[in-house]
This record gives C-alpha cells, structure tokens and sequence, in this order.
C-alpha cells in the first residue's frame, strides 16, 4: 500500500478554507449577538455562547500553526488614528456607564474608569508609533 502523501499545495488550500471559516464564524457570532440583544435568550436557550467562542479560537489556533509550519507571514500594516475613534471611544464609555445606572455609585464609577483606562491602554498600544 502507498502511503498518503499530502502536498503543501493542499495544506495551503486548508489554510485558506480556514479562512473563510472563521470568517463565516465571526459572522455568525455577530448575527448571533445582535438577535441575542433584540430578543433576550432566543439564541442563548438554543446554541450556548461559548461553544462559539472555543470554535472560533480552534479555529484561530489552527490557522496560526498552518500558517507558522507553511512559513506564511504578514507585513505589519500601518494604521493612522481616526479621527472618529475618540468619539467611539467616548460613546462606548457613555454607554457603559449608563448601562450600570442599577450599581452603586462607586461600583459604577470604578468600573467606569477602569473601563476607560483600558480604552485608553489599547489606543495607545495600537496606534503608539
């Protein structure tokens, strides 16, 4: 009997169909969150949240060890700041904040700051140059 032989040629067609699995599987996370956040546990009562998170890390680790044994990397892009991102920022903040009018005052506050904080370590990660 020969043995099975796979060629790079198919390991890259995989890679690439992971691809497009994870796409259609952040796809359908969002689907998902937006029909849970309209109708409350209409989704969550059929199809638990976190059997889609760990496929879609299964997924992530996947590509990331085909890629590494295919030698396939990326060039960094270079993202300029946004103008509207602090806007988003301050929204998503705002948003937050009013989502927790039912805590306390200082719990509120604090996980407010705290929130906004993290906000603010992650712009400047991202976008530090």
């Amino acid at each position: 009997m020969k043995k099975l032989h796979i060629s790079k040629n198919s390991f890259i067609i995989i890679y690439k169909l992971l691809h497009d699995a994870l796409f259609l599987a952040l796809g359908t996370f969002t689907v998902m969150l937006i029909g849970e956040g309209l109708i409350p546990g209409f989704v969550s009562a059929r199809i638990s949240f976190s059997k889609v998170f760990i496929s879609i890390t299964l997924l992530l680790l996947a590509i990331i060890w085909l890629g590494k044994n295919l030698g396939i990397t990326y060039e960094l892009p270079k993202i300029k700041g946004n103008k509207l991102l602090p806007f988003l920022v301050l929204f998503s903040f705002l948003l937050i904040g009013n989502s927790m009018l039912h805590f306390a005052l200082w719990a509120n506050i604090i996980i407010s700051l705290t929130t906004l904080l993290i906000f603010f370590l992650l712009y400047e990660l991202i976008f530090h140059e």
